[in-house]
């Protein structure tokens, strides 16, 4: 089953500086490289307002190179044990028994997905490198819009200094990411708690599915860790569940690099 999986944990953490700036032009969606030229055209306190976010944004310690934990699933009541191995830059090794195929990718994409929001980007080559602009001024209560001008024709809300929502179109899905609620983690800055995922189709608008997620985490020698990640998804006519739970984790750290 195709899926789109998206921990918008890193999103999720967004807290930004207060908009003062006013909507400009914005241009057509590319992904490609952009020039001088058409960086300049973009609005400079839209840029800078989303490259405050890396400032307020929970990222593992630059030390961090994996760990190793127990992990339990469970499948809408079928419950399964295992163990997970991850190590940065070699990626995830799962051990796990009594999983269906497609239940069994989802938990491991699932997990890679938390762990990459976890890993401090380099913001110029990422969302940086788009014309970024401010979306017209609507007063929605979701706060103003900011628009990457991407070809996902990717957008974020921000308001009380936080990043609210998150609207993206990939293929035939076109997806809205709602944060309803952060979990300080010191040092003035957050991890996603409670946030939605709502799918439409791309073409009509027709609503496809909706998923709700709960993030737990706690810290572990030093480092805010997922404890579990809870799923509700409706779709079809009927809501299923799954939760990933994470036990005992043991975390691996290069004592020769710097931990900042």
């Amino acid at each position: 089953m195709r899926r789109i999986i998206l921990s918008i944990a890193c999103i999720a953490c967004l807290a930004l500086l207060s908009i003062n700036g006013l909507a400009q032009t914005t241009k057509p969606n590319s992904n490609a490289p952009i020039s001088d030229s058409e960086t300049r055209k973009a609005d400079p306190v839209a840029w800078n307002l989303l490259k405050s976010t890396r400032d307020t944004r929970y990222y593992f310690l630059s030390n961090f190179v994996g760990f190793t934990t127990g992990v339990v699933l469970n499948d809408n009541g079928k419950v399964a044990k295992g163990t997970l191995k991850y190590d940065v830059g070699k990626g995830s090794e799962l051990d796990i028994e009594g999983v269906e195929e497609e239940a069994k990718g989802w938990l491991n994409e699932t997990v890679m997905n938390i762990l990459g929001h976890r890993r401090s980007p380099d913001f110029d080559k990422g969302d940086g490198r788009h014309p970024i602009t401010f979306g017209e001024d609507d007063n929605s209560p979701a706060g103003r819009r900011v628009a990457l001008n991407d070809s996902m024709k990717s957008s974020y809300r921000i308001r009380d200094n936080h990043v609210t929502e998150v609207d993206r179109t990939v293929g035939a899905d076109h997806f809205t990411i709602s944060i309803m609620e952060e979990t300080p983690a010191g040092g003035g800055r957050f991890l996603p708690r409670h946030f939605t995922v709502t799918y439409f189709d791309a073409g009509t608008g027709a609503l496809k599915r909706s998923e709700a997620f709960t993030d737990e985490y706690r810290q572990v020698d030093g480092l805010w860790f997922p404890t579990s990640r809870r799923v509700m998804r409706a779709e079809n006519g009927k809501v299923s569940i799954r939760i990933i739970e994470f036990h005992n984790p043991r975390i691996r750290f290069d004592n020769a690099r710097s931990s900042r």
